[in-house]
């Protein structure tokens, strides 16, 4: 999370990453209030427990893949975070349907047989532009603006965890490049592998020990 934030905080060069978690982990939203669910309980489970720089609501990262976008708001990221989410989620989906062969769409206005009317977990709570497969949640993001760039957050779910019983799984793991190039063919950009520069780790490990490793930021609110 740290390292994301560097990466908006910087805003040196268009980055598309994508990774999983070392351990199960909890991320509440930036502005989600911690008494949304019961931590405590949550930790005896042996489960961390981090909050995001994006908003939106809690994620259990267990078995899923997280994507983080960070990039200028130009050419297909242009007219505001909400469009620019379309774009990006259209692009996944048009993707990732073609790996997994079945139906994946944004959610519009229906509803899902994965809702809760007022849970505090992300995958229950849908919105229009969250992509589906079989009337459940499969994916969904969330940004942060900062002076004329984004970043996006995107969780996808490779296998559903306990927690959240009734949301969709994709399956398998999914082609890291074919979600890249579709992502990079979209936003008209070529993606290639990098390394961290100086002050980008710098960057990341003063927000880490200022915020993410504080018990009274991830417990805020």
């Amino acid at each position: 999370m740290a390292r994301d934030e560097a990466l908006l905080i910087e805003r040196k060069l268009p980055t598309l990453r994508f990774y999983s978690w070392a351990r199960p982990t909890l991320s509440l939203g930036y502005f989600q209030a911690a008494r949304d669910l019961p931590l405590k309980e949550i930790r005896a489970q042996g489960i961390d427990v981090v909050r995001r720089s994006t908003g939106g609501k809690a994620i259990l990262h267990q078995h899923e893949l997280t994507y983080s976008l960070c990039v200028p708001e130009v050419g297909a990221m242009q007219g505001g975070p909400a469009q620019a989410m379309s774009t990006i989620h259209q692009a996944l989906a048009a993707e990732l349907e073609h790996q997994h062969g079945g139906t994946i769409r944004e959610r519009g206005q229906s509803t899902l047989d994965s809702d809760h009317i007022g849970s505090a977990w992300c995958f229950e709570d849908s919105s229009p532009l969250d992509l589906v497969l079989e009337h459940r949640k499969l994916l969904g993001s969330a940004a942060r603006r900062m002076d004329g760039w984004v970043l996006f957050h995107g969780s996808l779910v490779l296998q559903r965890p306990d927690l959240n019983p009734d949301i969709a799984e994709l399956g398998f793991a999914p082609d890291l490049d074919g979600l890249t190039k579709a992502l990079g063919g979209v936003l008209n950009y070529r993606f290639e592998d990098g390394l961290w520069s100086p002050s980008e780790l710098r960057q990341a490990e003063c927000v880490r020990q200022s915020k993410y490793a504080t018990e009274d930021f991830t417990l805020k609110r």
